[in-house]
């Protein structure tokens, strides 16, 4: 294990540094809500597209409760100190600056933004550490033979989850607390000192209760936003591991078996392909499902980036497909209206969108 206990200033700065990361990546072609939204993890279509055409799916959601206001107070911030620069007076456009761009080198040595996989993992990290907090405080009150505690969890699927596994391993508490224990000590070994440390700080168990956000934010003399955004990426970091390595921690792949992985196409969407694949055209499905047609368009789009055998060519030719990602090469942007003044006139914007969605979707195959 790498760090020692003592905090490190750049972890101190971990909002602004993942900001100022999906600002680099930006570089000033979307707004700052585009930035809060990917942090918030806002399951829109312009959102979804942006975390793709930007190379940001690993910030994606790692900030669910982010509050707009403290997100302006940070963007404010980094402007002052010159790490963001604003590019336009009537819009909040920014850029990453090279005093932005050094700093965020020199911290990538004590931040570990690589831990991070937020579209991989939304929804999963959660229900993961829900399960497993939940389970380890019900087996270890009840091996004491202690049932006076009271649940740290109180989301209804997470206590239907455990009551149901503790029924049937009621006499099996030592085995599996053991088993428990040495998978834990095992992934604990690929985060720092303060990392584990944080995060058994976080477990609740006999007669003894983890410590909240804040108080892990008091302890660690972090701020409470970065201190929710480093256990969230301490989270992702132990996910990664029982994926690449799950023979070795199966207990724990037992915990994550069942959980849905959502980062697939919204159910809107997934409604409007069923359409789509029975042949119904775009204006059909608009008045069959009560929306306008940039919806169902939109709904598209999202398709073209997850399914690899999507249809292309029934919405635009090779020829404007090649068009496209020639005028994206030589503008060096994603950004629309400048892709479309070099493009043929006949080329729309959402054909635009559909070719770029679906590189992606391509380059990731």
């Amino acid at each position: 294990m790498g760090f020692d206990i003592q905090i490190k200033e750049d972890l101190k700065m971990l909002v602004e540094g993942i900001i100022l990361k999906c600002s680099m990546n930006i570089q000033g072609e979307r707004t700052d809500s585009a930035i809060y939204h990917i942090l918030k993890g806002k399951r829109s279509i312009q959102t979804v597209q942006d975390i793709h055409l930007y190379q940001l799916e690993n910030f994606f959601g790692v900030y669910k409760s982010l509050k707009k206001q403290l997100f302006e107070r940070k963007i404010n911030e980094l402007n002052a100190k010159g790490f963001l620069q604003r590019i336009s007076t009537s819009e909040p456009l920014f850029k990453t600056s090279k005093a932005g761009v050094d700093w965020l080198d020199q911290s990538t040595v004590e931040i570990p933004y690589h831990y991070f996989a937020g579209l991989k993992y939304n929804g999963m990290a959660n229900s993961f550490f829900e399960r497993l907090t939940l389970l380890i405080q019900t087996l270890t009150n009840s091996y004491m033979k202690y049932y006076k505690f009271i649940p740290v969890i109180d989301t209804t699927s997470v206590e239907n989850w455990v009551k149901a596994l503790f029924l049937k391993a009621k006499s099996k508490e030592s085995y599996i607390l053991s088993t428990i224990f040495q998978e834990l000590e095992s992934l604990l070994h690929y985060l720092t000192d303060q990392e584990a440390e944080m995060f058994v700080d976080r477990l609740s168990g006999y007669k003894n209760y983890g410590m909240s956000i804040h108080q892990l934010a008091v302890k660690y003399e972090m701020t409470s936003e970065d201190t929710q955004l480093y256990f969230t990426g301490i989270i992702h970091r132990m996910l990664t591991m029982i994926e690449n390595a799950n023979s070795s921690f199966p207990f724990m792949s037992f915990i994550l078996k069942d959980i849905s992985n959502k980062h697939m196409i919204t159910n809107s969407a997934n409604s409007t392909y069923t359409f789509l694949k029975r042949g119904y055209s775009i204006d059909t499905i608009a008045q069959l499902r009560q929306l306008k047609n940039n919806t169902i368009y939109d709904h598209i789009v999202e398709i073209a980036l997850y399914d690899a055998n999507f249809p292309i060519h029934n919405y635009v030719s090779k020829e404007d497909q090649q068009k496209i990602m020639k005028a994206s090469s030589i503008t060096r942007s994603y950004k629309l209206k400048m892709i479309k003044q070099s493009v043929d006139e006949h080329i729309s914007y959402f054909q635009i969108r559909l070719v770029l969605a679906y590189a992606k979707n391509s380059l990731g195959r």
